[in-house]
């Protein structure tokens, strides 16, 4: 079943639709399997016979669709932004889809998780296959690029690397990238506070008996992330844990086990906090496992220089991708986490696709 919901500048076209999610399916916190993607089709997308290359775009934490198409973050919306470039031809024209990642929590960190679905099938097989099947695309890895910010930046690096018979390139902005004191750097994991607060947490609200286990969790996590920057980090925490490091196994919310707190960060059971290192972590040993499939993408990682480890993260690994001979660029802009985003999709982000796109056309 497809909704869609439809608004138009000049002969561009971008509508709001709603797919079946078939690789969410039996997922534990139950996600809705059906989601919503946005795909912006080029102005004369209508009345030609060619077929176009695809992007496809990865939001990061709690970031919904709209805030880039109607405004919400600092004034981007992506069919204006879009059709300027193309008419002061700047790039080609091409198709754009922005994945919604829909879950209570806040974000899939778009990887496969017996707790939130496999999100990493659905956009790397259902979408694609969505998108193939309906418009007039070319179905080759050469015309078909992924990209995110922050978690999306961290999840279109780690689909591509999986998936290069899919995805040809990859441009990963501000990712959420572990260096291999990333776990130490950022507090929202070894925060023993908050990992002890969020025990209590949970305690607390799962003896709410009027709410079954699933809407607790739900009530629980809208007040951790909606709340103070502390439960932010908080919910955070919940939302990382479920995406890598699951135990489908376990009965009741969160179908993880958080680390123990009598650890400390100058003592950690390496064995205990595994997944949460290798999340965004691990680097050295998933360079390894991927090398011959990074070596088949392109791979372009941009920065800001004031953005803390997630900027010693992305130096890291950049550095180990040319350290292992995989070709790599990085970009590197004086700024944070967010606020030079919009420009950095309108100016560099789209430009470089476009160029790749037109490259591999010309071979």
């Amino acid at each position: 079943m497809v909704l869609t919901s439809e608004k138009s500048f000049g002969q561009s076209h971008l509508s709001i639709e709603t797919i079946n999610a078939f690789s969410l399916n039996n997922n534990k916190l139950s996600v809705d399997t059906l989601q919503n993607i946005a795909v912006y089709l080029p102005p004369n997308y209508a009345s030609s016979n060619k077929s176009y290359p695809v992007v496809y775009y990865l939001p990061g934490f709690t970031s919904p669709i709209n805030e880039f198409l109607f405004g919400e973050y600092s004034g981007f919306e992506l069919q204006k932004a879009v059709d300027s470039l193309i008419e002061r031809q700047l790039i080609n024209e091409m198709i754009i889809v922005l994945v919604d990642d829909n879950t209570f929590l806040g974000g899939s960190f778009y990887v496969n998780s017996s707790i939130n679905g496999n999100w990493e099938d659905y956009i790397a097989y259902d979408i694609v296959q969505y998108i193939d099947k309906k418009y007039k695309t070319n179905p080759s890895p050469n015309s078909r690029a992924i990209a995110g910010n922050s978690m999306g930046g961290f999840g279109a690096l780690h689909i591509a690397m999986k998936h290069p018979d899919i995805f040809g390139m990859v441009y990963s902005l501000s990712p959420g990238l572990f260096d291999v004191n990333g776990i130490l750097n950022s507090r929202f994991l070894t925060s023993y506070q908050n990992l002890s607060e969020m025990q209590q947490a949970i305690n607390k609200y799962f003896n709410e008996p009027e709410l079954n286990e699933i809407e607790r969790y739900k009530y629980l996590t809208a007040n951790l992330r909606y709340g103070p920057y502390e439960g932010y980090l908080k919910g955070f925490l919940l939302a990382y844990g479920s995406a890598f490091c699951p135990d489908s196994e376990l009965e009741t919310p969160p179908f993880f086990n958080l680390p123990d707190t009598s650890v400390t960060e100058t003592n950690i059971d390496d064995k205990q906090f595994k997944c949460w290192i290798n999340g965004f972590g691990g680097w050295e040993e998933k360079i390894k496992e991927h090398h011959s499939n990074l070596k088949k993408i392109n791979i372009i990682l941009d920065c800001g220089l004031n953005d803390g480890w997630i900027t010693d993260g992305t130096k890291y690994v950049s550095n180990l991708l040319e350290k292992n001979q995989i070709k790599v660029k990085t970009l590197w802009f004086d700024g944070g986490h967010t606020d030079k985003l919009h420009i950095r999709m309108k100016e560099h982000m789209l430009p470089s696709i476009s160029k790749y796109f037109e490259t591999q056309t010309s071979n």
